[in-house]
């Protein structure tokens, strides 16, 4: 059956010639680079490879990763790694089925859940879900040979495959505790319970310390990004509300076409079925329905996130066939194995094609044949790469089309290694930008493009200004029947205007470029330094600004305002549009060298109306000192007290915030617990990644004030 799988998968992996969509991209890009760490730096690199991603854990696609040390890392390479969890999902899943039923429901067990449409289709994919429910039915399977925590040896492999499963993705806990909260229960109440609860301290020790390295810096952030995508990501893609008719049926009318025609069916009798065999139906009650509830009460709806619950919905089916009366329980076998191999078939190629039949508003079956077409991504790379002449470039993908975005583009640059930056769609103007790659027709889903749809539909009015600063270097048809094309900042002087008019309208258009985020410029003088037949290119050496007062916000977001005083900024290596400025007056920013703030005031009291301004901080006080700022965060239960010191910075980032004497309502907290807390509200991580390089005059922290200057 896993040999079958695996044709099946190759198969597929080498007729489909698509690149890998949005999180499928993404995952295979923290592959190829924690493979590129571990070649280049090896177990050094231990550090960097924890802070790949800030929600999901290394475990999977660094297994990638590690292969990729003995063959070359591609689609295939990344996808077998996929089929090795695939493997581990299916033998444990049947020892489980042999431990509580038999050998035979094992397999069939094995069977259903090898042969479920969605199953197959991730078998194709770069996802974590597959794993996630490998890791989920290995956890259960040792937690059954504890029996019931009783077994000192199958407690330890119990701890390691809780840390393990937690190392996979972050809602393993959601599968894993309600089966896990049954058998703790169930081990308190028997006779022997002190070592009972030995060994479920063993076991939850050590899944924690191992999980802890990853965990513990993101313990206080991790809860609000899972909130974040349950509901408010949800609400912004469109999806109906929890308690609602679509929400509530979303998964319970699709289940055949993911798990199987046959296998639905079953699942719901197996349920029933279960009520006779009570040495097992709490477990897979528990372990099934639990999870299932929680996943259909949030806002959020993806047919991955019941992925992991499959193996245990295949062991209740399997179950259910069990019940079945003998005389018809092998005519059902043999239907259900024919259908299987059906059900792979038109999952995989869509032969049959049984995905186009519908019910309820979906597919029979879950389908998703390849695709022989190819996408030209590496033929624009490779334009992009040599007319930048291999130097260190910025590229906005705008459209955020599953095929042709961000996502699949810097994939592909990650792993050729290629000295790309790739963003996606600007805001204002394509500030630090080299190269722009566009698409004309779908652009991607509607809550994603608002920016892409504003670019594309002032290209289509005309705009000469983006166009003489931005030609077009290549051009060609896409597979979807739209046109992709490239276009390079290439800046042709203006012309009909002459320098020092140019001069005096930039200088004109300062107060409405910063009209969005600073206001009431007192005293405000504006100084340039340029070459005239450079200025007409729109390069500008220097632009000094100084201002005796300043208030500066995010004001289109009525975001926090900060008052500043006695301010004094340079910006080094400017370029703008020269044709915008002089066909509207307008300041379009298309690159800065270097920032240098030379001079700045800050008192304590417009620092502390600032913080208070942030939703989540009105309770915090802070004090200006001798160099240091002390900081009390009062909330509900104990307050949080402690100091910050500030200095330049020797690194990336242009200033150094090191915190100091935290305490938790008066109780001191441990230096790696500080770290933890303090790097969610840490700005240097942010200011470390500027597109522009930041240099400050000296800070000092003085009594009731902060003051940066070069003296």
């Amino acid at each position: 059956m896993l040999l079958a799988l695996v044709i099946v998968a190759v198969v597929w992996v080498g007729a489909d010639r698509r690149p890998p969509e949005w999180d499928h991209a993404n995952h295979l890009e923290r592959a190829a680079v924690c493979g590129q760490i571990l070649a280049d730096r090896g177990p050094a690199g231990w550090a960097e490879i924890v802070e790949l991603s800030s929600f999901y854990p290394p475990v999977v696609p660094c297994s990638a990763g590690v292969l990729s040390l003995v063959v070359p890392f591609t689609g295939l390479s990344a996808q077998s790694m996929i089929l090795a969890f695939l493997a581990l999902a299916l033998v444990c899943l049947f020892f489980l089925g042999r431990r509580l039923f038999d050998a035979p429901t094992g397999v069939l067990a094995a069977l259903i859940f090898g042969a479920a449409p969605f199953v197959v289709f991730s078998t194709t994919n770069f996802q974590l879900d597959l794993p996630l429910a490998a890791a989920v039915v290995f956890s259960l399977l040792a937690i059954v040979l504890t029996e019931d925590f009783s077994r000192r040896a199958w407690s330890v492999a119990a701890g390691l495959s809780f840390a393990f499963g937690m190392l996979v993705k972050p809602p393993f806990a959601v599968y894993l505790l309600p089966p896990l909260a049954l058998v703790v229960w169930r081990a308190l109440r028997a006779p022997d319970r002190r070592a009972r609860a030995l060994n479920l301290l063993l076991a939850f020790v050590l899944g924690g310390a191992l999980s802890l390295p990853w965990y513990g810096p993101r313990l206080f952030g991790l809860s609000l990004q899972i909130a974040n995508r349950s509901f408010k990501q949800a609400a912004l893609q469109g999806s109906p509300e929890i308690l609602t008719g679509a929400a509530l049926f979303f998964y319970p009318r699709t289940l055949p076409a993911i798990f199987g025609l046959l296998a639905a069916p079953l699942f719901v009798w197996g349920l029933l079925a279960l009520a006779r065999r009570r040495e097992a139906r709490g477990l897979l009650w528990s372990a099934s329905l639990v999870p299932f509830a929680v996943f259909l009460l949030i806002q959020n709806k993806n047919f991955r996130y019941v992925l992991p619950l499959l193996p245990v919905a295949a062991l209740i089916a399997a179950a259910g066939l069990r019940a079945v009366a003998a005389p018809w329980r092998r005519g059902v076998t043999v239907v259900l194995v024919g259908v299987s191999a059906l059900q792979v078939g038109a999952a995989a190629f869509a032969l049959p094609p049984l995905g186009r039949w519908t019910a309820f508003g979906f597919p029979l079956v879950f389908s998703a044949p390849p695709s022989p077409v190819a996408w030209p991504h590496q033929q624009i790379l490779d334009v992009i790469v040599k007319e930048a002449g291999g130097r260190p470039a910025t590229v906005s993908v705008v459209p955020n089309y599953n095929f042709f975005s961000v996502s699949n583009f810097r994939y592909y640059a990650v792993r050729d290694r290629l000295p790309l930056k790739l963003t996606r769609a600007w805001d204002q103007s394509p500030f630090g930008v080299g190269f722009v790659i566009l698409k004309t027709g779908d652009l991607g889903p509607d809550f994603s493009i608002a920016k892409p749809k504003r670019i594309m539909e002032r290209l289509a009015r005309g705009d000469p200004a983006f166009e003489r600063a931005f030609p077009v270097i290549w051009q060609g048809p896409l597979p979807d029947g739209s046109v992709g094309s490239v276009r390079q900042r290439r800046v042709a002087p203006v012309a009909g205007v002459s320098p020092s008019d140019l001069a005096r309208r930039f200088k004109d258009a300062v107060v409405p470029f910063l009209e969005p985020y600073a206001r009431d410029l007192e005293g405000l003088v504006v100084d340039l330094v340029a070459d005239p037949p450079a200025l007409l290119r729109g390069e500008i050496r220097e632009v000094r600004l100084q201002a005796r007062r300043a208030r500066v916000a995010e004001f289109s977001r009525n975001g926090a305002e900060l008052r500043l005083r006695d301010l004094s900024v340079s910006f080094q290596g400017v370029l703008i549009n020269p044709h915008r400025l002089a066909a509207s007056g307008e300041i379009e920013p298309l690159a800065i060298e270097k920032l240098r703030l030379e001079r700045l005031v800050v008192t304590e009291e417009d620092l502390q109306a600032f913080l208070a301004g942030f939703r989540g901080l009105k309770g915090l006080r802070i004090g200006l000192e001798d160099g240091a700022v002390s900081v009390t965060l009062v909330q509900p239960g104990p307050d949080v007290t402690g100091r910050l010191r500030v200095s330049n910075g020797s690194g990336p980032s242009p200033l150094t915030v090191r915190a100091e004497r935290l305490s938790l309502g008066g109780i001191p907290l441990p230096r790696l617990f500080v770290y933890w807390v303090f790097r969610h509200f840490d700005p240097t991580l942010r200011l470390a990644r500027l597109p522009v390089a930041v240099e400050l005059g000296r800070i000092r922290v003085e009594p009731r004030r902060i003051v940066i200057s070069n003296g």
